[in-house]
């Protein structure tokens, strides 16, 4: 028996813990109860990390924070968490849409599943590893979301399945070497709990699929320095990337014209439209933060034009702290910046949040 089998007691109801690290250093964490199918929210923590000269630098902190924050639930639950949920999508990871594919032999021979498993076990073979801007990056995280044979999409491997070229999509998550090595070595120290690492974006999209039960969506989650975005169709992904702009983006915006330091900034950033400024401030802000939303939006829609298959859908999910920001929502749902991705006259905005998503892959992965 593990030895935190042995400290903590196991109980009826299900402890869960799933954590996001942000793009800006910052660790979000929520603690889970489930009982009888229904989760509710026991505790949730923010813990902002001090900057670092270099990126990298962060990345002791963060682990240290990890492995603090762990002991720390176990200590006041008392016993050990039925899974824990690390979602990859900061600064240190990027993710991409990859397909793997073969051309069969014996075009009329049915294909059995475990020609579909080596397929993709072929895929993981040659893609442990990438270089991108001289630093090596790791294969962390996988998630096939379409299979097709001779191009026409199927639901799964039946008996009757034939054709001469198979191909799997796949949403691939790679993380950055060090940070990767550094997150196992925690998860080693941690050997008696469930510790899964997922893409945030694999498990928002599942989310808004299957909780929502909407299958076309656009996905942007808005951290301080990155924008993770996907492009949900017929229930799958079909389009991830990432945009270097965030929330710090519209922080920095307000510093340059305030005159102010880079903190104060975003104090005045988390509680606007809560607090009272003098007349020329607030406009010097309002301005400040319409400028620097609309160079966002901007950047999103350069983004998703660089696949020309991208349509945009008539819905529009928004989640990250960057997202709390109500000028963002109400720019994209009022501004014409749709005009050139879709035929839609009007394209309907919501935000979402992270304890819905968490709920439900903790349920998915439990059931």
């Amino acid at each position: 028996m593990a030895l935190f089998s042995r400290l903590f007691r196991r109980s009826t109801s299900s402890h869960f813990i799933a954590i996001d690290i942000g793009s800006d250093a910052a660790v979000r964490s929520l603690l889970f109860d489930e009982r009888e199918g229904d989760c509710h929210v026991l505790k949730k923590q923010t813990a902002e990390l001090p900057d670092r000269e270099r990126d990298t630098d962060l990345i002791p902190a963060i682990i240290e924070y990890l492995r603090r924050l762990l002991f720390q639930y176990l200590k006041e639950t008392g016993r050990v968490p039925a899974q824990t949920l690390i979602g990859l999508g900061s600064r240190f990871t990027f993710n991409e849409i990859s397909t793997a594919r073969r051309v069969r032999g014996e075009p009329m021979s049915s294909i059995p599943a475990e020609e579909l498993e080596s397929l993709i076990e072929e895929f993981l073979e040659g893609h442990r590893e990438r270089i991108v801007g001289g630093e090596r990056y790791a294969l962390v995280h996988v998630m096939p979301f379409r299979i097709t044979v001779d191009g026409y999409q199927i639901q799964g491997i039946e008996h009757a399945s034939r054709g001469r070229t198979l191909e799997v999509e796949l949403l691939t998550t790679y993380a950055l070497g060090s940070y990767w090595e550094e997150l196992w070595r925690l998860r080693a120290v941690l050997g008696g709990l469930t510790v899964k690492f997922i893409s945030n974006q694999a498990a928002v999209a599942g989310a808004v699929a299957k909780l929502l039960g909407v299958h076309d969506a656009l996905i942007v989650k808005i951290g301080a320095h990155i924008t993770e975005v996907a492009l949900l169709k017929d229930g799958t992904i079909r389009f991830a990337g990432q945009l270097a702009m965030g929330g710090a983006d519209v922080t920095r915006a307000i510093a340059m014209v305030l005159n102010v330091p880079f903190a104060d900034a975003e104090r005045v950033k988390r509680q606007w439209g809560e607090t009272v400024l003098p007349a020329r401030s607030t406009e010097l802000v309002t301005a400040a933060i319409e400028r620097a939303v609309a160079k966002w939006l901007e950047e999103l829609v350069n983004l998703l034009k660089t696949d020309e298959s991208v349509m945009l859908p008539e819905r529009v999910y928004l989640l990250g702290g960057g997202a709390k920001l109500s000028a963002i929502e109400h720019l994209l749902g009022t501004a014409p910046w749709a005009s050139d991705l879709t035929f839609l006259e009007t394209v309907s905005v919501e935000r979402l949040e992270a304890e819905a998503i968490a709920s439900h892959v903790f349920k998915k992965n439990s059931s």
